[in-house]
């Protein structure tokens, strides 16, 4: 299977993301800044899975019969964001004793998956 020039930047969106998600799993603990040390622990990761999660959904889908299903518009972007944060925010904790809801959670999904829109979609559009 050959992959075309967007599948290829889904993977990089999904990929560097998740190598990032690692790096601060090793560093968060470590940051002693007040503001910085709170967004690496609490939200940056959140923010990593905005950005995996839309270049995985759109990469899942353009090797399916879906393509139509693709996220491409903003509103695509932001009811997606909002989506995984009701589940991992609202509805994981009441299965998971050890989870909690965070809205700030949700903003950073949602930024997330506005930071994929803006590489990915616009900024792609308006360069090609």
């Amino acid at each position: 299977m050959r992959l075309n020039k967007k599948q290829k930047k889904d993977l990089l969106f999904f990929i560097v993301p998740l190598i990032l998600f690692q790096l601060n799993e090793l560093i968060k603990a470590d940051i002693q800044i007040p503001v910085l040390g709170y967004l690496l622990r609490c939200h940056l990761n959140d923010y990593f899975g905005g950005i995996s999660f839309a270049a995985y959904l759109n990469f899942v889908l353009s090797l399916s019969n879906w393509t139509s299903f693709q996220l491409t518009k903003i509103r695509h972007f932001l009811v997606a964001g909002l989506f995984c944060g009701i589940c991992w925010e609202v509805i994981t904790p009441i299965f998971m004793q050890s989870s909690t809801a965070d809205i700030w959670d949700v903003v950073a999904y949602i930024l997330g998956m506005l930071t994929y829109w803006f590489f990915c979609i616009k900024w792609a559009a308006e360069n090609n």
